[in-house]
């Protein structure tokens, strides 16, 4: 899982839509969220346009004129009629946080039809937009993630089948209802690891806990654990979106270095400049968070090589540096 440098495509491509001369104008569900809301800045800072789907409209909407918010509750499968005009380009990250909340049966309903009703919704808007004539979308990218896999040391590659338990078949299920969206324009498919990111995510916990001297390695410390920042993350978004010569599919969305999770918390200390001593079992976490412990305590080893043969070049591919680059603005 080396870098591969051909074909590389510049750390900020330029970005036009086919149809006209005006800037792309990038639809967005899941905006609010901690990539979504990266990924609307740095399309801003870019020149596009940008339109969050949103249930309710903020009142005072941040980053200037080129922000807009339009309302939907996939729900109720309802959606703002003016949601998809003039949009060319379409991101699906809707859906509810997997580590937020205990797993009880209502939660893994909710988790589950947060990301189904939000693609159902989503096609059914594009079916009624075909329908009136409106001009197609031209990309359209959709979130998806590792737990897909099965854990353990097998390699996990686009190919890889499906792992068994709760965050396989919620995935799956996922993608299943993710696939129709393909019908009207060329659709990426990003299963995601762990985002790596200042604001919030995997590290928000663990940053000031391990600038304490709490840092600890949990479990056996051998667990798998691919990751990738949320620059590069972002990066490869905007890839999907723009470049001409993407191939439509399902990709892995993690850096070509993985680490295990020993080597990972020793990384972090580094980077904040402290010891890690520490080594917990897995069994009270276990106890304290049920099924929900598997986020922790297993892991995928995800294959980006799919990514990189499309010529991706990743900012941050080495994770001492990537946490160098986060704590530096954590402001720890």
């Amino acid at each position: 899982m080396q870098q591969n440098s051909s074909n590389t495509i510049l750390s900020s491509p330029s970005i036009s839509s086919k149809e006209s001369s005006h800037p792309p104008v990038v639809l967005i569900a899941g905006g609010s969220g901690l990539i979504g809301t990266a990924l609307s800045q740095y399309l801003l800072g870019l020149g596009a346009h940008v339109r969050i789907l949103t249930r309710s409209v903020p009142t005072k909407p941040a980053w200037g004129s080129n922000l807009s918010f339009v309302t939907w509750d996939p729900q109720s499968a309802v959606m703002d009629p003016a949601a998809l005009r003039g949009v060319t380009h379409v991101v699906n990250l809707a859906g509810s946080g997997i580590a937020d909340k205990a797993w009880t049966s209502a939660r893994r309903k909710d988790l589950l039809l947060s990301r189904t009703q939000s693609a159902d919704c989503l096609a059914a808007a594009l079916q009624r937009a075909s329908e009136q004539g409106a001009t197609p979308v031209e990309r359209i990218v959709t979130a998806s993630a590792i737990g897909y896999y099965a854990n353990g040391e097998a390699v996990a590659t686009e190919q890889s089948p499906k792992g068994s338990g709760f965050l396989a078949e919620l995935t799956s299920e996922w993608e299943k209802h993710s696939a129709p969206l393909g019908t009207w324009a060329p659709l990426t498919t990003l299963r995601i690891g762990l985002v790596l990111s200042a604001r919030g995510g995997l590290l928000r916990p663990l940053l000031p806990v391990t600038q304490l001297g709490l840092g600890a390695c949990i479990g056996s410390g051998r667990q798998w654990m691919s990751w990738i920042h949320e620059k590069d993350m972002v990066r490869l978004i905007v890839h999907a979106l723009f470049d001409t010569e993407w191939p439509s599919g399902v990709y892995n969305a993690v850096a070509p270095l993985p680490r295990r999770h020993l080597g990972f918390m020793r990384s972090l200390a580094k980077a904040l400049h402290r010891p890690l001593w520490m080594a917990l079992p897995g069994w009270p976490l276990r106890w304290i968070m049920g099924p929900r412990s598997t986020l922790i305590l297993e892991g995928v080893l995800a294959s980006s090589q799919k990514v990189q043969d499309q010529g991706f070049v990743y900012d941050f591919p080495d994770l001492d540096v990537a946490l160098n680059d986060l704590v530096g603005k954590s402001g720890l």
